[in-house]
Order: C-alpha cells, then sequence, then structure tokens
C-alpha cells in the first residue's frame, strides 16, 4: 500500500470499488463502521485533494444523502521496452495506479495497442533501444506519456509515494523472487559503469520487508556495491538469515571489500557460488585475497563478470579469463561495446563463447575452442579433451590440474 493513504482512505476507495465507483456520502459512511463524522470527511478531503475522488457536495452537500462520491478512474498502459528481468519501476507504479481504482494494462515490446489510453508510462532499459521507445511515445498523442529508464534518461526517478510501494509481481506471472535494492549508488567511479551518474554514492534506501513479497522464497538484490555500507550489509544479512531466504546479489559484490566478517554472512546465509568481478588486471592481488579467503569458509568456487575490451588488450582479458579458469573459478565474459569490439577483433566473440558456456569453458582451452569452431566440428574437441586427460595422468598426483603460470610466464603469483 502506498504511503501517505491511511487505512481509513484506503477502507473508502475499497468501498467505492465495490461499488462500481460512485455512491452517497450518506451510504459510505454507512458501509465504513466504527470511524467518527470528522474522521471520515478529513479523509474524504485529502482524497479529493490527492486527485483520487470526485465530490459533489452540491448534490445535497457532505452531510446529505444526495451528497455524491466518484473514483477517479483512468486507462493506464504500462510498457516495458527490453527489460531481461521484471521492471521494478513498472510494477510499483502498476500498484500505484490500480489502488487509486485505475484500469492498469501492461505489455512487453514496442507494438502500438489499438486501445485508447489517459496515462502511458514506457520503459526503456538499453540505449540500443531508446530511439524507438521515443518514437512509440509519440503514438499516443491524446495520454499522458511518461518515458523513463535508464536507456533514455539516468536522473529518471519515480516519486517518493510510488518508490516505496510493494511491487505488483503479478504484472510477470513467471517471476519466482522478489526483486528490490536495498541500497544505490557506488563509491568507485569505474569510466564504463553509469551507476555513479545515476545514483551516487552508495547510500542505504530500504529492507527487504519493502518489495519482498511472502509467497517467495528467494530475494534477488539489484544493489549496485552493498558491500560498501558494511552495517547496512550486515542489516541485511541477518533480514535474509531470518526469515530463510534465498538471495542471489545479482549485480555482484565487490571483491576488494571482502572481508572475514563479510564471507561468514554470505556462508550463514547459504550463498554457494557469490559473483564478483575481475575487471582490472590491478585487482587481481584483492581477487586472490578474496578467492583464499572464501574457501576458508567453505565457498570454494564464484562466479566473476571479466570485462573485456575496455582500454586493454585481448591477451590482458584472456590472461584474467584463464587465470579464473586455472583457480576453479566461474567466469561470464562482457564486451565492452560488443558489437563494434568484434568487428575489430573477432577473438573477442571466441573468447565470450567460450568462457560463458560452462562446460566448454570446463573442458577445454580457448586454443581448443578457436581451432574447433574454425574447423566447423566438435571432434576435434573431444579428441583434444581426451588427450589432455591422458596427460594429465602422465603427471605426479600433486601435479595434475596445476600449472598456474604469472603473466610473465615464470611461474605461480
Amino acid at each position: 500500500m502506498g504511503r501517505g493513504l491511511s487505512g481509513l482512505q484506503r477502507s473508502i476507495l475499497g468501498v467505492l470499488d465495490e461499488k462500481k465507483g460512485m455512491a452517497s456520502t450518506k451510504a459510505l459512511k454507512n458501509a465504513i463502521v466504527r470511524v467518527s463524522d470528522q474522521s471520515f470527511y478529513r479523509s474524504l478531503n485529502s482524497l479529493q485533494r490527492r486527485n483520487l475522488i470526485n465530490w459533489y457536495k452540491e448534490h445535497g452537500g457532505p452531510h446529505s444523502q444526495g451528497g455524491l462520491i466518484c473514483l477517479k478512474r483512468v486507462n493506464v498502459l504500462l510498457v516495458d521496452v527490453d527489460s531481461v528481468i521484471p521492471n521494478i519501476a513498472l510494477m510499483k507504479l502498476s500498484v500505484f495506479h490500480k489502488e487509486r481504482g485505475d484500469n492498469v494494462d501492461f505489455q512487453r515490446g514496442l507494438k502500438v495497442p489499438s486501445k485508447e489510453y489517459d496515462v502511458v508510462c514506457i520503459s526503456c532499459i538499453f540505449k540500443e533501444n531508446a530511439r524507438r521507445a521515443r518514437r512509440l511515445a509519440k503514438r499516443f498523442p491524446n495520454a499522458k506519456v511518461h518515458l523513463g529508464g535508464s536507456g533514455v534518461d539516468l536522473k529518471a526517478t519515480l516519486p517518493d509515494e510510488i518508490e516505496h510501494l510493494m511491487p505488483d509481481y503479478d504484472l510477470y506471472p513467471e517471476c519466482d523472487a522478489s526483486y528490490g535494492y536495498t541500497s544505490r549508488g557506488c563509491p568507485r567511479n569505474c569510466e564504463f559503469c553509469i551507476v555513479p551518474k545515476k545514483d551516487g554514492k552508495a547510500h542505504p534506501v530500504a529492507d527487504i520487508y519493502e518489495f519482498w513479497d511472502r509467497r517467495h522464497k528467494k530475494i534477488v538484490l539489484l544493489d549496485d556495491n552493498i558491500f560498501a555500507l558494511p552495517d547496512h550489509f550486515k542489516k541485511i544479512a541477518k533480514q535474509i538469515i531470518k526469515e530463510g531466504l534465498r538471495v542471489d546479489f545479482q549485480s555482484g559484490l565487490d571483491v576488494r571489500l571482502l572481508d572475514d566478517e563479510k564471507a561468514t554472512l554470505l556462508k550463514a546465509m547459504h550463498v554457494s557460488e557469490p559473483t564478483f568481478a575481475f575487471d582490472d588486471t590491478s585487482h587481481e592481488r584483492a581477487v586472490l585475497r578474496g578467492i583464499e579467503l572464501l574457501k576458508e569458509h567453505g565457498i570454494n568456487r564464484s562466479n566473476f563478470y571479466v570485462l573485456a575490451g575496455f582500454e586493454s588488450d585481448f591477451e590482458d582479458a584472456l590472461y584474467r579469463v584463464n587465470r579464473l579458469r586455472d583457480l576453479g573459478q566461474r567466469v561470464y565474459v562482457m564486451p565492452y561495446n560488443g558489437d563494434e569490439l568484434f568487428e575489430k577483433d573477432e577473438r573477442y566473440r571466441h573468447l565470450r563463447g567460450w568462457a560463458n558456456g560452462r562446460m566448454r569453458f570446463a573442458s577445454c582451452t580457448f586454443d581448443e575452442y578457436v581451432r574447433t569452431k574454425e574447423n566447423g566440428g566438435q571432434k576435434q574437441m573431444a579428441a583434444a579433451r581426451k588427450e589432455r586427460k591422458q596427460r594429465e595422468k602422465r603427471l605426479h598426483p600433486i601435479l595434475q590440474g596445476v600449472g598456474v603460470k604469472s603473466r610473465s610466464g615464470h611461474g605461480d603469483l
């Protein structure tokens, strides 16, 4: 329910909805039991100021049976242009309008509906779709159109009374987890990242109870860098542990800020494979320290985002990927400006195809993968795997699977 609406105000709106949007003041008052006249009429005045009802006092006056109260209903269309996860902003807008008694429709994609709408809210997440989203917005000349999302406006935010609503998860029937932010922003100033421009420095915004739907046993936290707020992270972790929830830190965690206390809490939350990033070779020492610290707490494998092609060459990206592979970690390569990067150097496409496929990544080296792609078959890859296994069997058991070299090739780091 929305902040600013009292229980009495919600009851009034509920009764009006049951009465098909219209009722006399006397009938409405009789339906709301155990409330004083003063509180009832104060609530009506407040709802009218908020533009949620029309109060026609000329029909006999507010204290007479002839006074007429009507819900203000509008037809609302919510458009999810390109979200890859449930769109939290649209889910909150859905709750806001449904609470007002509005008729809410929802669509994915850029089609133009035949129905007329009073209000249209369009969310575009990715820049490459911004032009088409703007074209769609112009197709509703008679509606009040709101166009937002990081793809078109980094500074656009929801009003506070909507921002803190429980999301409408029924908008995405396939959704089996609760999504939300408990903090926003990041203390880093990575040039490739929009977060500092969009949300500023790290700061708390909520706890899990603001967006956790109790039908769900899992929550997905979208926090940009929750490790930058140690006390807040501890608070959120304790809430998750208390409620027995599974958690996915989808945006990743900052391995450079990992310490013993945070590793203990990750283990207590049963986070078996946390996600971090290894975006720059200068972070290698922190990455290695983090991997060892997690192993001390029984977390033997993590997922690592690896940025490729941003102010570094291909060999640098391949080194970071191979370093993580040798340490038994999982990798997800994220090419910077992918299509443009692939045109300049096809090897980046192969790197993504190899590293992001778990079976391929575990069963063959990058060179083996490229040779197989060039030969257009899988038999060579299978033969290479067999040959490598036979080679490893001939090694001393202690050396099997070992051979992690430094960047210079002069031994382990």
